[in-house]
């Protein structure tokens, strides 16, 4: 599917006061979220051979809350079958191997209607064998070298033509009417909507068309560096592509019209693929940035964040068109539930999660998602702990906890609190205003030597929340540690200690002061940091452990909060 890099996520007191009686345990509860509906991306080559796979998958469609299918009815890539072929019953483009006598567009859309699943028509353009086929004149060329090459991908066996021929177009177009002509397919999707660089294309018929508008060739750019020709050079591209789009909506609305259309697109940063979607968000109904956060080299918060891909299609679709992220089917369950709380805290307005697989779609991905649907999993478990007190994996550790004659109990592995996103485990109940907690560090067993155990107090229960935290090490001593911006770095003082340990935070407007102490009774500050936070916060014990050991623990005793 388009680019991709090889196929191309207050406490119940326990004070020392005369006459209180600890309350009843009680467990931890969570609220789900609504479920986002599911749409997936087929490549027909490697899930449908026969009918009997469509009516397997519809199956498994229906058991795993898919709602719609986007079926790739004209192959995309130049691999089990040349790129341009289709798989369906066509008058106008070659028909795949094996697909003469099995309509497979057909049997997916009779058998998805039948279970009330959409099918859109998933067409990508301009790679396109089959095309090139047709007329070797409609192959793309690249400038290498100061010569006019035929471009043929980065492996040197892929056939791309030039989005820019009208002939090219033509043909392109007359496949789409042909599928909204004859099918009942309930949108189309477009995709490899683009060039390859800023070097394409540069054939004769493009260069002369061009050098008549603006009064020299394009042969004469240096297309490895910004300039302001260059620049001339991709704005009109992107014009053309964006006339590509618009030139579709028409002929759709002449057949069918209302019916849906979306476009696969790539992240902002490839200026040099000609691809602008404010070019022609008019003409469409709904954009699918592809997400795949890791195939570009990002963290999952490039996603959902003010400078990633759903922050770029928000500012330029318009809010006439709706934003599907297309996500990969194969990241951590730590990434998948950063993403989704991203995107519902960031984009409420998303409603739908399209997820693309390279192969065929097995039924534990499948599964998977279903399970996925109401996520971000807001990382609470079940404890036996005193009323009041909820446990949580920030991060979505392996943590747990339990209490028992005053005494708490922790696990974690696999989990630090540093960085831009923490992973802990962290035992808390909110507290407003000002306040204190205290609480004894009596052990950390079977635990990296930057495992941390102590007391925090916290802006929010998101990763990359603003916090404070007074914490014990097995052999780096006590560090009193904060991350002063969402999302920002953190910074930690150091001071000489060992377990066991009495540790404090203090909060007073904005200020917070850590404290350590031998015996609980004589305290020495550690240091202090003035951070913005909630007047509501949430206040507890915290655990995080860089190691896998999963005989580690933390125990705390005489916790206080006041």
């Amino acid at each position: 599917m388009a680019i991709r890099k090889g196929k191309l996520m207050r406490f119940g007191l326990i004070l020392l006061v005369i006459c209180f009686v600890m309350p009843m345990y009680a467990p931890a509860a969570s609220a789900a979220n609504t479920p986002f509906e599911t749409e997936i991306i087929v490549r027909t080559v490697n899930q449908f051979k026969i009918a009997a796979d469509v009516t397997t998958f519809i199956n498994k469609a229906v058991q795993y809350n898919v709602d719609v299918i986007n079926l790739n009815v004209k192959q995309d890539e130049d691999d089990e079958v040349p790129s341009g072929y289709v798989f369906y019953d066509s008058d106008i483009a070659p028909i795949a191997p094996g697909y003469a006598t099995f309509d497979a567009l057909q049997h997916v859309i009779t058998a998805a209607h039948a279970n009330n699943i959409k099918v859109r028509a998933w067409i990508p353009q301009f790679h396109d064998q089959a095309a090139f086929n047709l007329n070797p004149g409609w192959q793309m060329y690249s400038l290498v070298g100061g010569v006019a090459k035929p471009f043929k991908g980065s492996g040197g066996d892929e056939y791309f033509v030039n989005p820019i021929h009208p002939d090219v177009q033509a043909y392109q177009r007359s496949i789409i009417s042909e599928v909204v002509s004859n099918y009942d397919v309930d949108g189309v999707v477009l995709d490899w909507l683009r060039f390859d660089d800023y070097n394409m294309d540069v054939s004769s018929y493009t260069v002369n068309l061009y050098q008549s508008l603006y009064g020299y060739s394009p042969l004469t750019i240096n297309f490895a560096t910004d300039s302001t020709r260059r620049q001339e050079w991709n704005a009109w591209r992107t014009d053309k592509i964006g006339q590509y789009v618009a030139d579709v909506r028409d002929d759709i609305e002449a057949v069918k019209p209302g019916l849906e259309l979306g476009v696969y697109i790539l992240p902002p940063e490839f200026t040099e693929v000609g691809q602008d979607v404010s070019k022609f968000h008019e003409s469409i109904d709904f954009v699918a940035p592809m997400a795949y956060f890791d195939d570009w080299g990002f963290t999952p918060d490039w996603v959902y964040g003010t400078n990633g891909i759903l922050a770029d299609t928000a500012a330029l679709a318009g809010s006439a068109v709706r934003i599907v992220p297309a996500l990969d089917d194969d990241w951590t369950t730590a990434q998948y539930n950063q993403v989704y709380g991203g995107i519902r805290d960031n984009y409420p307005n998303v409603t739908h999660l399209s997820f693309f697989s390279y192969g065929a779609w097995s039924d534990t991905t499948l599964s998977q998602i279903n399970t996925r649907r109401t996520w971000p999993d807001n990382g609470e478990y079940d404890a036996a702990l005193p009323a009041g007190w909820k446990a949580r994996n920030i991060g979505l550790t392996a943590g747990t906890a339990s209490y028992s004659s005053g005494d708490f109990t922790l696990t974690s592995k696999s989990s630090d609190i540093w960085g831009t996103q923490d992973k802990l485990n962290f035992i808390y109940q909110t507290m407003t205003g000002d306040g204190t907690i205290v609480a004894k560090v009596n052990a950390m067993s079977n635990m990296n030597s930057w495992a941390k155990a102590g007391v925090m107090i916290r802006d929010t229960l998101n990763p990359s929340a603003k916090h404070a935290d007074m914490l014990m090490t097995p052999s780096n001593g006590a560090t009193f540690q904060y991350r002063a911006a969402t999302g920002g770095s953190m910074t930690d003082v150091l001071a000489s200690a060992s377990v066991p340990r009495w540790v404090k935070l203090e909060r007073a407007g904005n200020q917070f002061i850590g404290y350590i102490s031998s015996n609980g009774t004589s305290w020495s500050e550690v240091s202090r940091k003035t951070i913005a936070m909630n007047s509501s916060v949430y206040v507890g014990i915290a655990l995080s452990n860089p190691g896998s050991s999963s005989s580690n623990k933390a125990m705390f005793s005489q916790v206080q909060i006041y």
